[in-house]
């Protein structure tokens, strides 16, 4: 019974393990792309640049 504990145990702490750790992963490369369209914004105003989309009536984005 002891050691049953203790294999069922191990196997919680690495499913919850990996499971944190994936969402960790994904929450720093949200906040990496979110950083790089800022980013990218900063440099249009910085540069006097005005980027306009049009969508036609395919819905093909123009710049």
């Amino acid at each position: 019974m002891n050691a049953y504990v203790i294999i069922v145990s191990i196997v919680c702490v690495t499913t919850m393990g990996i499971a944190l750790g994936t969402t960790v992963i994904f929450a720093i490369l949200a906040y990496l792309k979110e950083k790089a369209v800022l980013k990218h914004k900063n440099n249009f105003r910085d540069n006097n640049e005005i980027s306009v989309t049009v969508d036609d009536e395919n819905n093909h984005s123009k710049n």
